[in-house]
């Protein structure tokens, strides 16, 4: 370590003393001689006075050099040895003392460094006891996850201030439908985030209400409250919430926790549906009723008006009598459309409802036999092979068998309906459909298959029989010579029988993020006495065309991540490039490897600030060398209109608090004595990725010096000899 300023100040001042002692022992002795003393003494000064001066020289640069050792071999590698130990405890348990300095110094580095391979060994017994011991709450983790990511709907939980602590991915997808270059953004003005704001995607008052709601409830006694509320999101999608809450139960101090646990609400569980597609539905089903309902009572009062005049005149002329006969005619004619009006929107009320699924035969055996049964009064005797699995969309098929047995129930009066579902060979499987007492003409069956059904994705309307050909599947009639007709056989595709293998571990973890921690997180308006380790973070970095953002560069990237109750969260992250709409210097480039034609075309600053900002929302910013960043974003607020308020922290800052003696503070510095890997060194995202891994290393280190909160915090970062630096 090169000597510091301070340390040369204070070997002047030892020399400047012993120059100062010598002289006051010159001048008391000068002032204790009498006049003749004095007479003598001046006239042998010239012999006498330059040794004693030169030995005051020697005397000081003697001392001034022992203190020097003295700094040199104890006192700056003691309060190396001092930090080095504390990484060593508190943040990189792997880090090892280099032995230097005096002898006895570097052996107390050895000692210690023994210590620690024991206290690592120690550690790492600890720590596998603890794996163990914790396998089976990782498992019942890893259900609720599973149980999580796989459940149809949207799944978000907050507490009672509004702060989101779980959320799903069917979740994430309902309140992030679409995202774009700015990796996150939703027409609702947020995101979607561990710790963010649940008021953020979703309407304030319904969610209030709902909780004043289940307050009361709660107040009453009532042991499983529920409500449940409407919602629009942007662009008129409608969501259906349900709201129940989460309770904890405590217990006074000194009383026995069975006889006085309170339940009290600590969080709201929200499960969301997207109820756009079936109200849709419903709206064009209730106005094709109404129409109907108007069109038919129209028809049918001109039919029976031409019904009573004919019984009432039964001599008519047959002039007369023909105008009658043609109203009749049109007016039955136009039913007629009107049927096949009715039917065409039917089906494309129902493609709006159908789904495909995994249906087991005897499922939709049982579902087709009760449809028919207390629809049409037709016995349905049925059976099914064990074990059939079948991947269609059971809705329409229902409704595609229930239509067949009512035209034979109003054709040729069917009473009774065969079913069987079997396996017809490799990964098929058939629907055996017959009624073999009453058969019925083939011109039946015929128009059963060209009956409309649904629609398809473009809205067409399709038939029965082209339904089935879309799901892989073939109708064949089970026809006489004498086209009299007993039964269909429809064949579609099987899901392949499942074997039985055994369950092995997942690739990966599922995507559900929640963090319960959140339930005890205190308000905003108190960031400052929140502790570290309790925050909520951005930490971002930026990548610019130069270093001199006061003199024109600009800003060519944005990477950001969200670190969230000391957990960096992956899936919440900004990785942005900027169009600067100037040159990008090739040493820069060379730095952080943006060429022009990358940020060609790319958002411009005044597009892409807005989104950080509501990133960062309610949030502490972190970056490392934060004065050059929050400069660069400073010197755009009048262009954007973006101004941000966030409390800074400032990696560089908190490293030179905890770590005053050693040689360096860059970001590969620091990242190499908490023995952190750097990938994507110089890429915005990279950087803050390692910034945000070196942040969680640095608060065990800050809090071992009393610094626990925010506020203590940045009042440490204000004493840091970097402070001082601008851009």
């Amino acid at each position: 370590m090169k000597p510091s300023l301070k340390y040369w100040i204070f070997i002047l001042g030892i020399s400047g003393v012993t120059f100062g002692v010598i002289l006051a022992s010159v001048a008391g002795s000068w002032l204790s001689l009498t006049a003749g003393e004095r007479a003598m003494v001046a006239g042998l000064a010239e012999k006498i006075i330059p040794f004693p001066l030169m030995g005051a020289c020697v005397l000081a640069a003697v001392i001034g050099g022992l203190v020097s050792l003295l700094f040199r071999y104890y006192i700056i590698p003691i309060l190396q040895l001092a930090e080095a130990t504390q990484l060593m405890s508190l943040a990189n348990p792997d880090h090892r003392i280099e032995p230097k300095g005096a002898r006895e110094v570097a052996h107390l580095a050895e000692v210690i460094n023994s210590a620690a391979d024991a206290y690592q060994k120690l550690q790492a017994e600890v720590d596998a006891v603890i794996r163990s011991a914790q396998a089976d709450l990782k498992e019942e983790r890893n259900r609720f996850a599973a149980l999580m990511a796989e459940l149809p709907a949207g799944v978000l939980v907050c507490n009672t201030d509004g702060q989101i602590l779980l959320y799903n991915q069917q979740a994430q997808a309902l309140l992030n439908p679409s995202r774009d270059g700015s990796n996150g953004e939703t027409g609702q003005g947020g995101w979607i985030g561990l710790g963010r704001s649940v008021f953020g995607v979703l309407q304030r008052e319904p969610i209030v209400h709902g909780l004043k709601l289940l307050q009361q409830s709660v107040g009453s006694g009532q042991a499983a409250p529920s409500t449940r509320f409407m919602t629009t999101l942007a662009g008129g999608r409608c969501l259906r919430v349900t709201m129940a809450p989460v309770f904890s139960f405590r217990c006074d101090v000194h009383e026995e926790c069975l006889q006085c646990e309170r339940r009290q609400m600590s969080g709201l569980v929200l499960t969301l549906e997207d109820m756009t597609p079936q109200m849709a539905a419903d709206s064009r089903r209730d106005m094709l009723i109404h129409s109907l309902t108007d069109e038919l009572q129209e028809a049918m009062e001109e039919i029976r008006r031409s019904t009573l005049a004919l019984l009432s005149e039964p001599e008519l002329k047959p002039e007369r009598l023909k105008d009658f006969r043609t109203v009749i005619d049109v007016v039955s004619s136009s039913l007629q459309q009107l049927a096949v009006q009715a039917r065409e929107q039917y089906a494309r009320h129902l493609q709006a409802l159908s789904k495909e699924e995994d249906v087991l035969a005897d499922n939709l055996l049982e579902v087709l036999r009760r449809n028919i049964g207390e629809r049409l009064a037709v016995v349905v005797e049925g059976k099914s092979e064990s074990g059939l699995w079948l991947r269609l969309d059971s809705y329409a098929v229902v409704q595609a068998v229930t239509h067949l047995a009512g035209l034979l129930k109003s054709e040729v009066s069917l009473a009774e309906l065969q079913i069987r579902l079997e396996r017809s060979g490799g990964e098929r499987a058939a629907l055996d459909i017959a009624w073999p007492d009453t058969p019925a003409p083939v011109e039946l069956v015929e128009s059963w298959q060209g009956a409309s059904l649904t629609a398809d994705s473009g809205g067409s309307i399709i038939s029965i029989g082209e339904f089935m050909a879309g799901m892989g599947g073939t109708i064949a009639a089970d026809c006489t010579p004498d086209l009299l007709c007993r039964g269909v056989r429809i064949e579609f595709s099987a899901m392949p029988a499942l074997v039985r293998t055994d369950l092995a571990p997942s690739q990966g973890p599922r995507p559900v993020y929640y963090e319960f921690d959140l339930f005890n997180q205190r308000g905003l308006q108190e960031l400052g006495k929140q502790p570290l380790r309790k925050l909520t973070y951005v930490v971002f970095d930026t990548e610019t065309t130069g270093l001199n953002p006061a003199q024109g560069d600009e800003i060519i990237q944005i990477g950001a991540v969200r670190v969230v109750n000391g957990r960096i969260l992956q899936d919440e992250v900004i990785d942005q490039l900027v169009d600067p709409k100037r040159p990008v210097p090739e040493e820069s480039v060379a730095i952080h490897g943006i060429t022009p034609a990358m940020v060609a075309g790319q958002p411009t600053i005044e597009q892409v600030l807005p989104r950080f900002r509501r990133f960062a929302e309610g949030a502490v910013l972190v970056a490392h060398n934060a004065a050059f960043d929050m400069r660069c974003l400073q010197l755009k607020e009048q262009q954007t209109g973006v101004r941000f308020d966030n409390p800074v922290l400032d990696t560089l800052l908190l490293s030179s608090v905890i770590h005053p003696h050693q040689e360096t503070h860059s970001l590969d510095g620091i990242a190499r004595r908490l023995n952190l890997t750097i990938v994507g060194r110089h890429t915005a995202l990279g950087d803050a990725l390692v910034t945000a891994e070196v942040l969680l290393k640095l608060i065990p280190l800050l809090e071992s010096r009393g610094i626990v909160t925010l506020e203590d915090a940045l009042n440490a970062s204000i004493k840091s000899p970097f402070a001082k630096l601008n851009y």
